[in-house]
């Protein structure tokens, strides 16, 4: 019974697809750079600029099915309203996670390594929520 199992899992693990660029820490990804802090802070600042484009994208998506849903039930729901309510929401919790985040170190420049960091996690988590629902 535990070979089964042994099995099964070695089967599982072989079978799961590669990690996507948002399952990796921006950090992690900008590692080489460990010596140097500029070049560390302009790489997760590069980083941080693609997740807001890939966020702008699944926002535009996004928009356009809260555009559909407004057209085939008039009058149901101002789902673009409520859209752009969750966002800027959502936009304000970002900045503010990502404020006490950095806050936590008190390491004076690696706060803003950590902050960005943070802004760039969470910016591909929302991406990934609005395109994935």
């Amino acid at each position: 019974m535990l070979t089964l199992m042994l099995a099964l899992v070695s089967v599982q693990e072989a079978d799961l697809p590669p990690p996507l660029e948002r399952d990796y820490r921006p950090s992690v990804q900008c590692a080489e750079h460990l010596t140097d802090a500029g070049a560390r802070t302009r790489c997760l600042e590069d980083l941080l600029d693609t997740a807001e484009a890939q966020l702008d994208v699944a926002l535009t998506a996004a928009r356009e099915e809260a555009r559909e849903i407004a057209l085939d039930m008039p009058g149901a729901a101002d789902t673009e309203a409520a859209l752009e309510a969750a966002n800027a929401a959502w936009i304000a919790y970002r900045d503010a996670e990502c404020t006490r985040r950095a806050s936590l170190l008190l390491l004076g420049d690696h706060g803003d390594d950590e902050r960005l960091d943070c802004l760039v996690t969470l910016t591909r988590a929302r991406a990934a929520e609005l395109t994935d629902y």
